[in-house]
């Protein structure tokens, strides 16, 4: 960019700012200075001026009429929108009973407070962007996916029905939606660091192999953490062909190690995803292990849900309740019509300790 490129630019921003505060403080109707004025007053060319009120313009603040010059836009005649609801809850269909309970819980809330609700199960886009298309408009719709990809197209149709969007989950980020969901990388980090902290070195990691985003960086950092720089798959990463909150106690058994192995292969593991504690418990009692004594196990959940830990199983991750309570507020604020702007609003991490990690003694446990 040259040097009048940017001296351009700069009076390009202070002209429109100029006019955009006449506009916002003068009556409907009202004259605004001519190009010629502005051509004077910034000691620029028409070409510039121009540019600078383009934008004004075309979104209809301000009206160049010829003859008639730059007026401040009359209010629109267009009737008042009506809305079908206050908010649409647009949900895949998922096995996780974490997820459907959340939304069943959110839903009896907004009720409550007098929300006219829509709930919608979708197996795929096709299916979910055909039900938009015989629906009016929302001021607000709830977007549950359970990691599973969204496409620009379904995330357009849904912004032409609904003044605001909410995602649960913070697979999809860095767009025009309030995000509500937990970093599980951080969640991942707290957990290894508290199992070295105990002793531990041979630290697995039971996953979903899944390529979203949220599950994919996971993996990531777990090798980062153990510092694994050899070829993949590396042993102690157990990825499982399976969205989390459907995992299924043979996969659960087969990457636990047998008592006589532990010591060798790993003596904790890490395990994201599990929803249901008693599986891991039964799978526990088939493989012939104790938690806390032959390998310490270390979730990664909901720390107030108890079918997850069973009171049994160290946890750490996000507040359900917490969770629920945050979505409420902002799915809440949306209907309301608030115009702070929408962000990524990530849940803190909590850590609730049951007794399934042993303290390894360094000169017992190499």
């Amino acid at each position: 960019m040259t040097q009048d490129d940017r001296r351009d630019t700069s009076k390009d921003h202070r002209i429109r700012q100029k006019v955009e505060h006449l506009a916002q403080a003068g009556e409907p109707g009202a004259r605004l200075p001519r190009v010629r004025d502005l051509m004077t007053e910034f000691g620029t060319s028409q070409r510039v001026v121009q540019r600078a009120l383009a934008p004004l313009i075309e979104s209809g603040r301000i009206e160049a009429r010829p003859g008639v010059g730059l007026r401040i836009a009359l209010p629109s005649a267009e009737p008042p929108v009506t809305y079908s609801g206050d908010c649409l809850i647009l949900y895949r269909g998922s096995e996780s009973r974490l997820a459907r309970t959340l939304l069943i819980e959110l839903n009896a809330r907004l009720l409550r407070q007098g929300g006219r609700i829509v709930m919608r199960a979708f197996g795929d886009e096709a299916s979910a962007t055909a039900f938009l298309a015989t629906q009016g408009r929302f001021r607000c719709c709830l977007l549950q996916v359970n990691f599973e990809t969204v496409t620009v197209e379904f995330l357009a149709a849904i912004k032409a029905r609904a003044d605001a969007l909410v995602i649960d989950g913070v697979s999809v980020t860095g767009i025009d939606a309030d995000v509500i969901g937990t970093n599980w990388r951080e969640a991942l980090s707290v957990g290894y660091r508290m199992l070295r902290a105990r002793g531990h070195e041979k630290i697995g990691f039971l996953t979903s192999d899944h390529d979203a985003r949220q599950i994919a960086m996971a993996r990531r950092e777990f090798l980062l953490l153990s510092g694994w720089e050899g070829p993949l798959p590396y042993p102690r990463l157990h990825a499982v062909p399976r969205l989390p909150g459907s995992y299924v106690r043979e996969e659960l058994e087969a990457a636990l190690p047998v008592p006589d192995a532990c010591r060798d292969s790993i003596t904790a593991l890490i395990v994201w995803g599990l929803v249901d504690g008693y599986l891991m418990d039964s799978a526990l009692r088939n493989k012939g292990l104790r938690s806390g004594q032959d390998i310490s196990l270390l979730l990664l959940g909901s720390v107030d849900v108890p079918s997850e830990h069973v009171s049994q199983f160290d946890i750490v991750g996000n507040s359900d309740a917490e969770k629920l309570d945050l979505f409420e507020s902002i799915v809440m604020s949306r209907i309301k019509g608030s115009q702070i702007p929408p962000r990524t609003h990530y849940l803190p991490i909590y850590t609730l300790v049951n007794g399934s990690i042993r303290v390894l003694d360094a000169t017992l446990d190499p």
